[in-house]
This record gives structure tokens, sequence and C-alpha cells, in this order.
């Protein structure tokens, strides 16, 4: 899993940058093996005035899945990459448990079909022989 950070805050010096990667590969590790590529961009959206406005967003590339996408909003830097690292990780988990259950529909849909085919002759067989045919 490839990590990179971009920012267009000024101050996000070395370390901070390190922190942010630390922070993502602990929340993703699990996921990782699934996981080719995370890009992370921080920006500051009000500038120099300050408030709520650090935001992180959260871009994975995921093979055989696509991409998926997360933001988190904070007053500081590091509760906005918590943030979207976690929005993240559950939207990876989301899309791979869709993607089991998608699969494990079509695998019994058939033997449900069969068994809903003979659950109906079996009841059409009763009502004849209520019927006296």
């Amino acid at each position: 899993m490839q990590i990179s950070v971009n920012s267009t805050i000024r101050r996000l010096n070395s370390r901070t940058r390190e922190a942010i990667r630390r922070s993502l590969q602990d929340t993703l590790e699990r996921l990782s093996s699934r996981i080719s590529r995370v890009t992370v961009s921080v920006i500051d959206e009000n500038g120099p005035r300050g408030g709520v406005d650090k935001v992180c967003r959260v871009n994975l590339v995921m093979e055989g899945f696509g991409g998926v996408t997360a933001t988190g909003k904070s007053e500081q830097v590091m509760v906005a990459v918590a943030e979207a690292a976690r929005r993240a990780r559950r939207k990876v988990r989301d899309k791979l448990k869709r993607r089991i259950d998608r699969r494990q529909r079509v695998r019994t849909r058939p033997a449900e079909l069969a068994a809903a085919a003979v659950a109906d002759a079996d009841a059409d067989a009763d009502a004849d022989a209520d019927a006296g045919l």
C-alpha cells in the first residue's frame, strides 16, 4: 500500500506528514492487502482566519473494486486525518462486504429457486388431492 500526502498548508512539516502516513497505515492495516494506493490531501479552507476548516480527503484505489473517497473536517489536522481514515476504512469494509454478499446471493439463488419450485409443485399436488382430482 503506497501512501502519498499532499497539502496546501505551509506549516505541514515532514514530521506531521509522517504522522499522517502512520495514522493511515495503522487505521487501514487489516485491509492493506486489498488497497494498492492511498492519496491524502490536506487543505485549509479558510486560510489564516482559523476555525473548523482543516479538510482531509483520502482517496483509495482498490484493485478490482474501484476507488473510495472519504473526507474529514476539523480544527486540527490530525483529527481531520483520523476522521477521514475511519470513514475510508468503513467504506472499504462495506464495499468488500457487498461484494461477498452479492457472490453468496448468486451462488444460492439457483438452489433457492429449485426449492421454491418443488414447494410450489407440492402445494399444487396437495390442492389437487384436496379437490379430488
